[in-house]
């Protein structure tokens, strides 16, 4: 399903000056806030989406033939009609959004021809690593009590966001530290509490790819919310990623309110310190007295808003102090085959040359001829039941692999050169 054609492009749409909310970039956050005010707040919202596809990380693209998703690769617990996660997909698709359950496993872990794989539903993704490694029973058990324990402590850390700033005030202390006492340690330093045993270590933490930091660099909170989160297995939306967005834009629409595409927004306007609307690439300027962005905390406060607030000036430093998140390369395979012939049934593949990741990392940050760090290897075409009604006798595969930033430091610097000739 395509999502964001030329009749919703903005060198193609008339659009009035006033709106009652603005929002910066479509993807999922950005989509989610549109939606609920406009179906709830009784709000016109416009929506304005730089690329030529709305739906952030949940857009899929395509080539004559063939498509491919860019980010949404399987989501944890929608196949519960009753959990949090399906219930909040439906609230804002208006239940739209069919969800294909993926294979038993889910995720397959390969290091160097042995194989671990990942099997939906706790009790069988127990006893499964217990098979594995028989000796470590207790060490499984007491991980997974970590997990849960960590994702415990997690609900409430997000509910001192949502709670009146007077409570947030008196008791958000206390409802914040259960799960920083998590989130505060590294992944590896929390499993090397409960074990000795790296390959142990290295397959629990096989899925660190979904989250981008191998185990000594990454928050354990984070690692938990994660692996926690495909304990029940993962599911794909029938249709394709784009599906999401698809279902979303038209409840937008029905209340008065518009997505664009094509429509790059160059800053956002302010009066003092309160957003009064934003002015486009073209210099053409929308107003609202309300204006949200989902184009990234970077984005937003160092390029979309005035240089000169100073109000700003101590969040404008503390981003400059963090690095840059890893790059990635992507790989897109389109084969003439149907995926019953090519012996694919959905189940993702992490492929690693050891299980010791942080220094697979290490080792190709300093050298990038080395073997990849990590290969991750997703089949749409097998995970969506209606791709073969879409494109029949195709199959399509994606490959990523994390890169250091600084691999194309010197394409940068070329880029740069050229400009300036």
């Amino acid at each position: 399903m395509a999502v964001g054609s030329d009749s919703s492009s903005y060198k193609q749409v008339t659009l009035g000056d006033k709106w009652d909310v603005i929002v910066i970039g479509s993807g999922i956050g950005g989509l989610t806030a549109a939606t609920l005010l406009s179906g709830y707040g009784g709000k016109r919202v416009l929506v304005l989406e730089r690329h030529y596809a709305m739906g952030g990380f949940t857009h899929t693209f395509n080539r004559p033939g063939y498509e491919w998703d860019v980010g949404l690769h399987y989501i944890g617990h929608v196949q519960d009609e009753t959990s949090g996660v399906r219930r909040a997909f439906d609230h804002v698709t208006e239940g739209k959004v069919r969800w294909n359950a993926m294979p038993e496993v889910y995720d397959r872990i390969i290091v160097n021809g042995q194989t671990f794989d990942l099997t939906r539903g706790l009790e069988q993704y127990r006893e499964g690593m217990k098979r594995y490694f028989p000796s470590e029973g207790r060490a499984i058990d007491k991980y997974i009590a970590a997990v849960q324990s960590s994702n415990r402590a997690a609900g409430l850390y997000y509910a001192e966001k949502a709670v009146p700033a007077l409570i947030s005030r008196i008791a958000g202390g206390l409802m914040r530290a259960p799960f920083l006492r998590w989130a505060k340690r590294t992944t590896g330093e929390v499993l090397q509490d409960l074990t000795s045993n790296r390959e142990l270590i290295g397959v629990l933490t096989g899925q660190w790819g979904d989250y981008g930091l191998p185990p000594a660099q990454s928050s354990f909170g984070i690692h938990a919310t994660i692996a926690g989160h495909y304990f029940d297995g993962g599911s794909y939306p029938v249709g394709g990623a784009s599906s999401i967005a698809a279902a979303i834009v038209p409840a937008i629409e029905r209340n008065g309110g518009r997505v664009i595409t094509g429509a790059e927004v160059a800053n956002i306007l302010v009066d003092g310190e309160k957003a009064t609307g934003v002015k486009m690439a073209d210099g053409r300027e929308f107003l609202a007295p309300i204006v949200i962005s989902d184009a990234g905390a970077a984005n937003t406060f160092q390029k979309l808003l005035p240089g000169e607030m100073t109000c700003l000036s101590s969040l404008r430093v503390g981003l400059r102090s963090i690095p840059a998140s890893v790059a990635h390369l992507g790989l897109y395979v389109g084969i003439k085959a149907i995926d019953a012939n090519l012996g694919l049934n959905g189940t993702n593949l992490w492929i690693y040359s050891s299980l010791d990741h942080d220094a697979n990392v290490a080792r190709f940050a300093n050298d990038i001829d080395s073997p990849f760090a990590s290969l991750y290897i997703s089949f749409l075409s097998a995970k969506d039941p209606d791709f073969a009604n879409r494109y029949p006798g195709r199959s399509t595969v994606e490959v990523l692999t994390f890169v250091p930033f600084e691999a194309f430091a010197r394409l940068r610097f070329l880029r740069r050169t050229t400009r300036t000739k």
